[in-house]
């Protein structure tokens, strides 16, 4: 059986989400945070990481509309690769430090159907240890401009 190495990130109380163990960089806690005006609401912060300016995307607000005007408590600096294959960062607001786990394809189930929004930024989803549905997300699609863009066309 094969097994692959997973971070698991409690983004609020009831949404988790996954990346690769080499998808995630760097954890920042209480990490400061600036405010752009006028900026979609599940990306509203940004913060600077060794020298780079990172977009903080808050998935509870972009995927079930909850309110959270401010930063969480943790960010998970991301890097991914963007469409031209160049190397580029992230952040993803936590609500605390995520749990690495290794994963078998025995773990593996449906997206859950009634979040359409993580069904078009997750690559599969798993079963974690403690029992939740764990979506991996495609970090290329949740950073993409132009997926912003088509997502805020079709639901807002």
């Amino acid at each position: 059986m094969s097994k692959a190495s997973a971070w698991v990130m409690k983004v609020d109380e009831t949404l988790y989400a996954s990346v690769s163990q080499m998808e995630l960089v760097h954890i920042i806690n209480s990490p400061y945070a600036i405010n752009i005006p006028k900026s979609p609401e599940y990306c509203q912060n940004l913060i600077i990481w060794n020298e780079n300016i990172l977009p903080v995307v808050d998935l509870s607000q972009l995927l079930i509309n909850v309110d959270s005007s401010t930063i969480h408590d943790v960010v998970a600096v991301i890097i991914y690769k963007d469409s031209n294959n160049n190397i580029q960062y992230g952040g993803i607001s936590l609500s605390c430090s995520p749990d690495l786990e290794h994963v078998e394809n025995s773990q593996i189930c449906d997206l859950p159907e009634n979040m359409t929004a993580l069904q078009a930024i997750s690559l599969s989803c798993f079963v974690s240890k403690d029992g939740y549905e764990v979506p991996i997300l495609d970090l290329n699609k949740l950073f993409s401009r132009k997926y912003s863009e088509d997502f805020i066309r079709q639901h807002c």
